[in-house]
């Protein structure tokens, strides 16, 4: 089984996405993890385990050495099970313990079919599967789920049909939400999400192998007596999330030169996107222009814009006073669409359908566009402004997740709202008990974001501090700033946009700095 495993990594390619799944027996010796297939009599001490059955650590390593983009490692392994040349009482205290935890190495997402030290319902109602492949099984065809809520299902269904006498474990480093193991069924207008193709490589314990390499995008591995696939999912209040850290010291990358028009400085800098060689597009509203600063650079470019402020083919207006949206189809700024005016707009977003977002400041409401549209649909708000579920007050910056679920900055409210598809009212996510500095409240929240663990960062603009929530939390945590306002390097003034790039480092617009900040990523 170990060439097997050898061949396989022989396979993966820089970058590729990686999935291996194990069905069989599992061993815990001497704290590691050992991969024994169902039919194989030949392993019956502990000395067989070492030379004849897989080392699960080592063999996540292999794969991790070859610099994958990322690796799904899914173990269905804990059942009952003891080596043949052990007594009885011997061999079942050992089995007792199950699987020993596994650390994820970076880029990587691991799941048990059941915690550490503990072992799997052996009796299953579902045929031939254990119930966490069987429920695996359910979820894995399923387009356009990320593999993070992939398993929280798994684990809620394997949970639910125990009496939680089974509760699959899943740890994660991963460093981006949209890893997919099926596509999304619609287009995906965004270059940067992660569609693997499929490549799939199986074997049995008698090394009958045979692969195939559809390019080497996605490496998979299906190791049992037969093979089959596989998919995973964990509950929430169940797993353990590590929280991201970050420096505390920033980084400046674009501007901090003082206010001024000039191509290495900044006015007060309110919106910005982050691409994927770590550009950022940055909107410079009181020198009328959008400027990209490209990574390491000491100026930006301007991109649109510039030209002074008005309502001219190439001009913008703070760039939200001509009350349009632009559409630019390149950088020389001679091939634009006006696809939507007469709207207060302020903050802009677009779903994975390609569809467009705005919150209007003046109507304290949220509505999405589609192409063609004249006056779009209401999404959130349009009550009226007022602090009711049901209500918005001065909505400025809006994001939204691969759910379609709407996160919206509710000014005046100081609050932040998650407005869920076809909701008729919202849900506080964050702050909602006035203004004010503890960690309950937030005062003029502007810049939010969500990071694939469904974590929630919010720009608390008056008291210069950026937090973090859980949905469900009571309370926030200052995730970096919150040290006074100023212009050192562990200050902030009057923080707005927020961002992250593709290593998860985290991108804060310090308005009342003129420049942006990097916090990067321990």
């Amino acid at each position: 089984m170990d060439r097997g495993i050898e061949n396989f990594t022989d396979d993966i390619r820089p970058g590729d996405f990686v999935l291996f799944f194990f069905a069989g027996h599992g061993v815990q010796w001497e704290e590691q993890n050992y991969l024994v297939p169902c039919d194989d009599d030949r392993i019956r001490n502990s000395t067989d385990l070492r030379y004849r059955a897989v080392n699960a650590q080592r063999a996540l390593q292999l794969m991790f050495d070859k610099d994958p983009f990322v690796i799904v490692y899914l173990l269905d392994c804990c059942r009952t099970y003891w080596l043949p040349s052990l007594t009885r009482s011997r061999a079942m205290e050992i089995s007792s313990r199950g699987m020993a935890p596994m650390s994820a190495t970076g880029g990587s997402l691991i799941a048990f079919a059941c915690a550490p030290g503990t072992t799997a319902v052996d009796v299953s109602s579902n045929g031939r599967n254990g119930l966490f492949t069987y429920h695996l099984l359910q979820h894995i065809t399923k387009p356009g789920e990320n593999i993070t809520m992939l398993m929280i299902d798994v684990t809620q269904a394997v949970a639910t049909e125990t009496n939680s006498k089974q509760i699959p474990y899943t740890t994660s480093s991963l460093r981006r939400r949209d890893v997919y193991l099926v596509a999304p069924t619609t287009q995906n207008p965004h270059p940067n999400l992660l569609v693997p193709k499929v490549a799939q490589f199986s074997f049995n314990s008698k090394m009958n192998n045979s692969y195939q390499l559809n390019h080497s995008t996605i490496s998979t591995a299906t190791i049992s007596k037969t093979s089959i696939s596989t998919q995973s999912s964990i509950k929430p209040q169940q797993i353990q999330i590590k929280k991201n850290k970050f420096q505390q010291f920033a980084i400046t990358v674009a501007g901090g030169n003082g206010e001024g028009q000039e191509l290495n400085q900044l006015h007060r800098p309110w919106g910005m996107f982050i691409d994927n060689d770590k550009s950022i597009y940055i909107a410079d509203p009181f020198n009328h222009r959008i400027i990209k600063w490209k990574l390491n650079s000491n100026t930006g470019q301007v991109v649109a814009g510039g030209n002074g402020q008005g309502n001219q083919n190439n001009q913008l207006n703070e760039p939200r006073g001509n009350k349009r949206v632009i559409r630019y189809f390149d950088q020389n700024q001679t091939n634009q669409q006006i696809i939507i005016s007469n709207i207060d707009c302020w903050g802009l977003a677009i779903d994975k359908n390609g569809f467009i977002y705005v919150s209007d400041l003046e109507n304290h409401e949220v509505r999405r566009w589609k192409q063609g549209d004249k006056q779009g649909e209401l999404v959130a708000g349009g009550n009226g402004h007022g602090n009711h579920l049901n209500q918005l007050y001065c909505p400025i910056y809006i994001f939204i997740d691969e759910d379609c679920s709407l996160y919206i900055s509710d000014t005046r409210n100081h609050r932040v709202m998650k407005w869920e598809k076809d909701a008729k009212e919202g849900i506080i996510v964050a702050g909602g008990n006035g203004k004010g500095n503890s960690l309950n409240q937030l005062s003029s929240p502007q810049g939010v974001i969500v990071d694939y663990l469904g974590q929630i960062y919010a720009a608390d603009f008056m008291n210069h501090r950026i937090m973090r929530w859980c949905e469900g939390d009571k309370e926030g945590e200052i995730v970096v700033g919150g040290n006074g306002h100023g212009i050192q390097s562990n200050q902030l003034s009057f923080p707005v946009a927020l961002s992250f790039d593709n290593e998860e480092n985290l991108y804060v617009a310090d308005y009342g700095n003129h420049r942006v900040q990097k916090y990067e990523k321990l």
